[in-house]
């Protein structure tokens, strides 16, 4: 209807003034759209018709009103091209227009779906289409008529040539059957009077000559072919297989995946497909001939089977109830994964997980073999997941692998042995880690504890504590804290022993912080707050002549500092560049290793045992920055550093490292690779730790996306990142990878702040800092992604944060340190209850916080760890999370910038 308007309109302008302007634009996805740039010479007639300058989206068109006003509305009519197109709805479509009229009459958003899915699984045709089948109903439906210009198809390259040709053969062959017949008349008009015998033979040999020969069944499917590729897919660029799809589904007529002869001879009729073979043959011919079950119908892959011997289709199946493959391996186990789509010839297969071809992955633990089949090596966490696997030539026939990993759980008890006095009250903590998550259950002496004696036994949450109220000597035993799931069965024992004079027991581990400040470095006991050592910043570093710091006056000046193997302790000095290495045990300084310049941040890796050093070249955090690593980090040796392999041949293109978390619990399946950004890039580089060199570039453009912080889970292998713009630096929301194809899983571009994964890896909490205060947005990890749980707005400017063990579940809760108050926030993150412990001190001027520390860092002591550390401006605090109260101050501490926790076990 519109392209009408625009006949009219341009036999109307052309009998106007010469001095007419008009500007006709027409786009390839806009075919319907017209519009117009009109000068005054023309106002007149758009006053006479103001549809020539409205714009009507796709599926609707131009009316006037009553009141002679433009107004859009569903369009009645659309052409009669043909051009199969999938709805999105999963309907069948004629054409472009008839899917937007569709989605206009229906009201609903229905977009263009590529591939054949819809044809082969979806719903048919639409139902808003009356009478759709008009368009497969010509009524001369020649091979010569409709075929009137060469295909645009490179892979089917059909011609109006190809179809002549195979006409020519069937009429050699009609004409060949003719001279027969002639002969053979011949002879009867000799043996019987004439025209007797001419009769005769006609109703004797009447089958014969309408029987179908194979040759001319097969000169009939390849114009088949050539005609439903003419009609059906003449602007389209499609593979063969596409084109057989659609016959297919159309020859299907009531959609039972199925055809019968009854429903080949009703299209054979309707469509006139007797011209495009004589002598005998007809669609129901293909009953005869490739029903080679003979069951009397066609399934699809006799239907694929019957045209492969011309074109080389290939004939692709895979049985419906192999379309989803469930399979189940621990870590660290091998697994060959075999493709049950078949063909013949036999397809080449490949393989995609994330939409990435995994052939090009290049991971040695990913391998795609010759045979079709998936060979995973060595398997991790991240590899859990979807696999697909289709014929290389035919992405719509696709079987799906869904791999679940299991761990064998992990169970940690404290403490692992205690003495009590009778009719005292004894606590058992257990921790527990796994995938899938494990049952817990607490046991005494391998048997199960009688817990309808609510007097005698308390479990706490789902098993992280047992309570043991009223003790007696018949409670002495072995409480066992058992988990199990379908990577095995572990346990750990807490004893527990009762008598009237108990045997005094140390604890299991003792912890100590060490804190870095204007002064130098001071350990601390968490429990008394005693002061167990301190280094001065005037000390002079054994084995050499440089001070710790500096001579008299001069403050230290630190960047980051990181446990390491719980033997050393690292710590950055930018304005010396160098970092320090202090013994956990013997509390000096045993190394020095020169850096480049103004080293801060440090990383890392305990798998390869490296530390990851991030130069930043300058006193803020801009501009240019160099990579370095330390290795063999946490052994006892003179240490140095080396670079990692070159970008282009340059050292300093880095705009910021990131490394996954040592702290994460079942990190010890191993991470591989960290990333590195660039300076207002879109993008990452991957990088491959273990050889110090460069893998890969992920690119990030379509989401606009410079990451500024990244975290990574071990769970499912999830990457996610906080996106700012380049050069304006506004935020562009929150992005996930997977971590072992880089590909894009999901975005959420109005999630704007900081993320950080709970060391269980089940909790994403980001940090959105606003003017008015701050928002904590929780997400759960989950296999299939995340799912958001709750918010949190707080007027506190919130500076840091830092997980801590949940006293009533496996995971985690956290605590949140205020910039400008004397208050930490605490959330738990299963309840969403927020509390605020005040009263601990105020915290140091931002000014005074260099190389991007916190004003007011937080420091949680660990896995049964009972305290957390905070620096004030002149004071350490240190907190006790299970009661919520400052257990201590620390006073005339000089500007505390960092803490760092050490377990030391005892034995």
């Amino acid at each position: 209807m519109r392209f009408a308007v625009f006949i009219i309109t341009v036999n109307l302008l052309s009998k106007l003034s010469s001095a007419r302007e008009v500007h006709i634009t027409r786009s390839r996805h806009h075919r319907d759209s017209i519009s117009y740039s009109p000068s005054t010479t023309f106002m007149p007639l758009l006053e006479t018709n103001p549809c020539l300058v409205h714009y009507c989206m796709k599926g609707r068109e131009c009316v006037l009103t009553s009141e002679g006003e433009a107004t859009c509305v569903c369009q009645r009519h659309c052409g009669t091209h043909r051009r199969l197109v999938c709805g999105s709805d999963g309907h069948i479509y004629p054409n472009h227009c008839e899917l937007h009229r569709a989605a206009c009459l229906t009201e609903t958003a229905i977009t263009i779906e590529h591939g054949v899915h819809c044809i082969k699984h979806g719903k048919g045709w639409a139902p808003t289409l009356e009478g759709v089948k008009q368009y497969f109903r010509e009524p001369t439906p020649t091979p010569d008529y409709l075929i009137t210009e060469t295909s645009t198809s490179v892979d089917t390259a059909f011609t109006l040539r190809d179809i002549n040709r195979n006409r020519d053969v069937g009429m050699q062959i009609k004409n060949r059957t003719s001279v027969d017949a002639t002969t053979r008349t011949d002879e009867n008009v000799k043996e019987n009077e004439v025209g007797t015998g001419l009769n005769h033979y006609k109703r004797k040999h009447s089958h014969d000559q309408s029987k179908c020969s194979m040759e001319a069944y097969e000169i009939m499917k390849d114009n088949l072919l050539l005609y439903n590729h003419a009609r059906l897919m003449s602007q389209n660029n499609h593979s063969k297989d596409y084109l057989v799809s659609i016959m297919f589904s159309h020859y299907d007529q009531n959609n039972n995946g199925i055809l019968e002869k009854s429903e080949l001879e009703k299209i054979n009729s309707v469509e006139r497909l007797d011209s495009l073979s004589g002598n005998g043959c007809s669609l129901s011919s293909m009953m005869e001939y490739d029903d080679t079950n003979h069951d009397g119908r066609l399934n699809v892959n006799e239907f694929y089977t019957a045209f492969s011997k011309l074109y080389s289709v290939s004939v692709v199946s895979l049985d419906k109830a192999l379309e989803t493959n469930n399979l189940s391996v621990k870590v660290n186990d091998n697994v060959e994964i075999k493709c049950d789509v078949t063909g013949s010839p036999v397809p080449p297969i490949v393989w995609r997980r994330n939409r990435l071809d995994l052939s090009t992955l290049n991971e040695e633990e990913v391998r795609v073999f010759s045979d079709g089949s998936l060979y995973l090596t060595r398997i991790q966490l991240q590899h859990a997941g979807n696999y697909t696997c289709h014929a290389q030539r035919n992405k719509d026939v696709v079987q799906t692998h869904i791999l679940t990993v299991h761990t064998v759980p992990e169970v940690h008890v404290m403490p692992k042995i205690q003495s009590k006095r009778p009719g005292e009250d004894a606590v058992m903590y257990c921790h527990v880690a796994g995938e899938p998550f494990p049952k817990v259950e607490w046991l005494k002496n391998d048997e199960t504890l009688h817990l309808d004696s609510p007097h005698k036994y308390q479990i706490v949450g789902n098993g992280t504590a047992l309570k043991i109220k009223n003790i007696d000597f018949a409670d002495t035993g072995a409480y066992m804290c058992q988990a199990a799931n379908s990577g095995g069965l572990t346990r750990d024992i807490s004893s527990l022993v009762v008598q009237e004079q108990p045997t005094p027991t140390a604890p299991d581990e003792e912890r100590r912080f060490f804190a870095f400040h204007d002064w130098g470095v001071s350990v601390y006991s968490p429990s008394n707050c005693r002061i167990h050592h301190q280094i001065q910043s005037t000390d002079i570093i054994p084995g050499t002549q440089e001070y710790v710091c500096g001579d008299k006056g001069i403050s230290c000046s630190w960047g980051r500092a990181i446990n390491v193997a719980n033997r050393y302790i690292y710590a950055t000095q930018p304005n010396r560049d160098r970092v320090i290495i202090i013994s956990k045990i013997q509390m000096v300084v045993v190394d020095i290793v020169p850096t480049d310049k103004y080293p801060v941040e440090l990383f890392y890796v305990p798998y390869f045992d490296q530390v990851w050093v991030l130069n930043w070249r300058s006193t803020n955090d801009t501009g240019i920055k160099t990579v370095q690593v330390i290795r063999d980090a946490g052994q006892k040796r003179k240490h140095h550093t080396v670079h990692p392999e070159p970008i282009d041949g340059q050292f300093d293109l880095v705009k910021g490292l990131f490394i996954p978390s040592p702290d994460q619990e079942l990190s010890h399946y191993s991470f591989k690779y960290g990333y590195v950004t660039h300076t207002n890039q879109r993008g990452l580089y991957k990088l491959d730790l273990e050889n110090l060199r460069y893998t890969r570039s992920v690119d990030l453009t379509p989401y606009n996306c410079v990451p500024a912080q990244i975290q990574f889970s071990s769970l499912y292998g999830y990457v996610i990142m906080q996106c700012l713009e380049p050069i304006t630096n506004r935020p562009s929301g929150q992005l996930a990878l997977d971590y072992l194809t880089d590909a894009v899983i999901g975005t959420k571009s109005t999630l704007p702040g900081i993320p950080f994964i709970s060391p269980d890896s089940r909790k994403l909490v980001t940090l959105d800092r606003t003017t008015g205060g701050a928002t904590l947005i929780v997400q759960e990890i989950t296999k299939s992604g995340l799912t958001f749980s709750f918010d949190v707005k707080t007027t506190l400017n919130i500076s840091d944060i830092t997980f801590y063990p949940s006293q009533t579940t496996h995971s985690y809760d956290i605590y949140a340190t205020a910039s400008d108050k004397e208050d930490i926030l605490f959330l738990n993150l299963l309840t969403g209850k927020v509390e605020i412990i005040t009263g601990v001190g105020k915290a140091r001027s931002s000014k005074l916080s260099k190389w991007g520390n916190p004003n007011r860092p937080i420091e949680s002591s660990g896995l049964f760890g009972q305290y957390m550390v905070t620096p004030a401006s002149e004071a350490l605090f240190v907190i006790n999370g299970q009661s919520m109260t400052v257990n201590c101050e620390i006073g005339a501490v000089r500007h505390p910038s960092s803490v760092v926790w050490t377990t030391t076990k005892i034995h």
